[in-house]
């Protein structure tokens, strides 16, 4: 069994629910932490409003109680939007006194500075060990119990396997990586591309320009990522290309869903939020500090910001200077 003996999800929605399904079919217990006692009953009676087709195993629970949780847990799997994740780790480090293995699989940057949550954890929590588990998966998907893979990143790769142990033979396979940094800055930026994805598609204008945009986004990904100090293949692998893939196949991706809409409302990006717009002013941050050009999210945030029309920017894109497709 298991090197972990109380496992629980800081977030009680799709996401975390539906990992707590897959561990629980190889016999792990978990407790999902929740914020209202509605869902808590839900839970503790085998009931998923997020997957009502699914009934819990009985191995999964739901608690309000997460002062109580957090002290009890050695593996705590952060499940809530990226905008929420620092105040989740404060918590922890505050309650937990014992060596938590923390793992967020939030896609997002820590900051709107474009600092990843390792660098942030590193800086003011250097004692707490963390790992990113990100990767090309939709929670309906896995909670249904389809195939699925996925990566972890922890700089000391043991800790990465352990989790990769945790999870085999479920449906979600792991990879390890010892590049937390260049696997986050992958799992944020893809969701910028996917408005893209979704402003294109929009538009009608053909799975050409989409693949187009899918291949020059990994390339301006890549070279972020290099640049920040990590490893740049980590954007040719399934926290790159694979996810990137993924949250541009389609509206069932919330990001390219939202993209779809914009042109739907004549450029007006609607009120809804998504994880793509946190990540956009981070980025640019980020490319800014290091002098790197990013064409592409670059003319995303113009539209996002309405500083020009998408016709104008197409325009733009098509006429920059021509230079080797690799540098």
């Amino acid at each position: 069994m298991s090197s972990y003996s109380n496992i629980c999800f800081y977030g009680g929605g799709a996401w975390g629910q539906a990992l707590a399904i897959t561990l629980a079919s190889l016999g792990h217990k978990s407790t999902l932490i929740v914020s209202d006692k509605i869902r808590e009953a839900d839970i503790n009676n085998h009931v998923s409003k997020k997957f009502p087709q699914t009934k819990l195993s009985p191995l999964i629970k739901a608690s309000v109680d997460k002062n109580k949780i957090i002290k009890q847990c050695d593996l705590i799997f952060i499940t809530t939007e990226s905008k929420r994740v620092l105040d989740v780790i404060n918590q922890i480090a505050l309650l937990s006194d014992k060596n938590i293995h923390v793992i967020i699989t939030s896609k997002g940057f820590a900051t709107n500075k474009g600092e990843t949550f390792i660098e942030v954890v590193e800086c003011d929590f250097p004692k707490m060990t963390l790992s990113i588990l990100t990767g090309p998966t939709f929670a309906d998907e896995i909670a249904n119990n389809q195939p699925a893979a996925a990566v972890i990143a922890n700089k000391d790769i043991e800790k990465a396997n352990s989790i990769c142990k945790l999870f085999h033979n479920s449906n979600l396979r792991l990879y390890p990586s010892n590049d937390p940094k260049g696997v986050s800055i992958a799992g944020a930026v893809k969701n910028i591309i996917a408005i893209g994805a979704g402003i294109i598609e929009g538009l009608g204008l053909g799975d050409n320009a989409k693949a187009a945009l899918i291949t020059r986004g990994i390339s301006e990904t890549s070279e972020l990522i290099k640049k920040a100090g990590g490893n740049y293949n980590s954007a040719f692998g399934l926290a790159g290309i694979g996810d990137m893939s993924l949250t541009c196949s389609g509206p069932h991706s919330r990001n390219m869903a939202y993209g779809m809409k914009i042109v739907k409302n004549n450029n007006e990006p609607p009120k809804e939020l998504v994880e793509g717009l946190n990540a956009i002013h981070a980025t640019i941050a980020l490319s800014q500090k290091l002098n790197i050009e990013l064409p592409i999210m670059t003319s995303i945030k113009k539209i996002l910001n309405r500083e020009a029309n998408i016709d104008e920017i197409i325009k733009k894109l098509l006429s920059r200077p021509i230079k080797n497709e690799f540098n």
